[in-house]
Parts: C-alpha cells; sequence; structure tokens
C-alpha cells in the first residue's frame, strides 16, 4: 500500500471508532454527519493514491468499502437514525483494520501482529486527536453542551499515547535485535538517528506533555484554550505519525 494510502486508512479507522466511542446523545448527531463526511474525504484520497500506486487491486477495493459505509453514514446520521450511523462506523472500524492487518501480512516486517497492532494504534491516536481538536470548535457554537464528552476524548489521546510508545518501544527492541531495517508504510522504524529523535521528542514526549496541558484546561471548561492546545497537540501527533511511516 501506498504511503498516502495507508496514512489515510489508519487515519480514517481512528476517526470511526472515535465516532463509535462517543456518545450521541451527549453531542448533537450534526457533528456525527460532519465527522463522516471528512472521513469520506480521507477514503476518497486514500482510494485514488492506492490506484495510481497498484491499480484496482483488492486494498482499493476494500477503502471504496469504506467509503461507502462513510457516505451511508453521512446519510444516516443526517436523517437522524444514530442506531444505523453507529453500525456504519462499526463496519467502517472492521474493514478498515482488515485493510491494515492485510497490508502487515503482506510486508516483511516482522511479525505481522506487532506491525497490525502498530498501525491500529496509530489510527486510533490520530482520530482521537483529531475528533478533540473539532469537537473543541464545537463547543464553541454549542457552549451548553455537557463537557464529558470533551474529557472522554482527551483520556482517549492519553491512552492512545501510552500504547504507542510502548508498541514503538517493542518494536525499536525487536528491531535491533533482529537487524531488520526500517520498513515503509508504518511497519518499520525511522533509520536515521534525527527522525527517531524527533519521533520520541514530538510525536510521543511533546504530544503528552500537550495532552497533560489540554486535560486541565477541560477541566474548568475553558474551551477555547483547550482548542488552541489540541492544534498543537493535532500538529504533534500527526507529524510524529508521518516520521514513523
Amino acid at each position: 500500500m501506498s504511503m498516502l494510502a495507508d496514512f489515510a486508512v489508519r487515519l480514517a479507522c481512528g476517526l470511526f471508532l472515535a465516532l463509535l466511542l462517543t456518545s450521541w446523545r451527549a453531542v448533537p448527531l450534526r457533528f456525527f454527519r460532519i465527522q463522516t463526511q471528512v472521513i469520506l474525504g480521507v477514503l476518497v484520497l486514500a482510494g485514488l493514491a492506492q490506484a495510481r500506486a497498484s491499480g484496482l487491486t483488492s486494498g482499493v477495493w476494500l477503502i471504496g468499502a469504506a467509503a461507502l459505509l462513510a457516505y451511508l453514514g453521512t446519510v444516516a446520521w443526517g436523517l437522524g437514525l444514530p442506531r444505523v450511523g453507529q453500525a456504519t462506523c462499526l463496519l467502517g472500524v472492521l474493514v478498515t483494520f482488515g485493510s491494515m492487518i492485510d497490508v502487515s501480512r503482506a510486508a516483511n516486517l516482522g511479525p505481522w501482529a506487532l506491525n497490525a497492532s502498530r498501525r491500529g494504534d496509530s489510527g486510533f491516536l490520530m482520530g482521537a486527536t483529531l475528533t478533540a481538536m473539532l469537537l473543541s470548535h464545537y463547543y464553541l457554537i454549542a457552549p451548553a453542551m455537557t463537557i464529558e464528552p470533551q474529557k472522554r476524548v482527551v483520556a482517549w489521546i492519553a491512552v492512545g499515547l501510552a500504547a504507542r510508545g510502548l508498541l514503538a518501544a517493542i518494536a525499536l527492541a525487536a528491531s535491533r535485535s533482529s537487524g531488520l531495517g526500517p520498513g515503509s508504510a508504518g511497519g518499520g522504524l525511522p533509520a536515521d538517528g534525527m527522525l527517531l529523535a524527533v519521533r520520541w521528542g514530538v510525536g510521543l514526549a511533546g504530544a503528552a506533555l500537550s495532552v497533560e496541558l489540554t486535560r486541565r484546561t477541560v477541566r474548568i471548561r475553558s474551551t477555547q484554550s483547550a482548542t488552541g492546545i489540541l492544534y498543537i497537540t493535532t500538529i504533534f501527533v500527526l507529524f510524529g505519525e508521518l516520521t514513523d511511516l
């Protein structure tokens, strides 16, 4: 799978999962509709990139199926059918994660289960971060909305970062012990020491610091300040994940 398609599929999987974990009773349905539109755009980009790189392979059809689910989710949330919307999100998670497993099995980069887990956690981290940032914007037009969904999504970022750090450490140790070089599409590790330092310094440590600042800001319901910090968190996380491709 091309690097752009792999990155986009991981992001789409994380966004699907973040929507599935978000309470539609606490957050207006319009937010879910907008999010599924974002997912649809990301998956269309992934499909075009993969089709250009390899033609109409099975990976492209999987991405197309996920894009169709995102479109159906947009319709369902727009029509006020949250149960149907949740079902499309669940299926979207399964299809996109299945695509990541398929790529991990095909890559000769060590244990495929570890590579698939790293891809899955990468997607969850990016999806939770982007969802938190967009949800924080939504508080600007819906100030009376309960702050609990924002607290939960910030906690998800922290969990995703912790798991990402653990899996990155395991992969680094496995790479050094086996002599495997860096791989593409998120399966390996950066070869250059500077990239590795950026990966850990910005993508993990920097993101963890900004998440802690966000948590404290959300706790006092300063959503405007939280939005600004989440911009920085999103940049840190995305930059960190790009250096791990």
